[in-house]
């Protein structure tokens, strides 16, 4: 089975994976920022902020990639997610986030890109691995 039954709740490994991975890429974070405090308390919280509007995005893609979901199901808008697709989107729309906030607050542009590419790569490199383990 691909999911683990927790009592009533159900999750999928994959889930379970992405979160590790998510992880991994907050300990390179805080192991590349130790030493200021002060950038890595601002990059926690847009992060946070981050990881918040992926979540937003992925679920509600499915309004762009099948907008007639509106007039046939829309309880569906609470059940289905964008897919592939979605993820896609939410990635790319975070990474453009992250950015556009780095900058308003003064953090340079060095420091936003050896923060998110990596942290994306391990991410991607991460869950793969893990699920191909798996």
């Amino acid at each position: 089975m691909e999911a683990i039954q927790l009592g009533p709740l159900l999750i999928k490994k994959s889930y379970i994976v992405l979160l590790f991975s998510c992880l991994l890429a907050y300990l390179y974070i805080s192991m590349y920022l130790r030493s200021k405090p002060d950038i890595l308390k601002t990059v926690e919280n847009h992060l946070t902020s981050g990881m918040l509007l992926w979540i937003v995005v992925f679920k509600f893609s499915i309004i762009i990639f099948r907008p007639s979901i509106i007039w046939t199901n829309p309880y569906g808008l609470l059940f289905f997610t964008g897919g592939t697709n979605g993820v896609y989107l939410a990635t790319v729309g975070t990474t453009l986030f992250l950015y556009w906030k780095f900058h308003q607050s003064d953090i340079h542009i060095k420091y936003s890109t050896i923060i998110i590419v990596p942290s994306i790569l391990i991410v991607v490199t991460g869950y793969f691995g893990i699920l191909a383990i798996l």
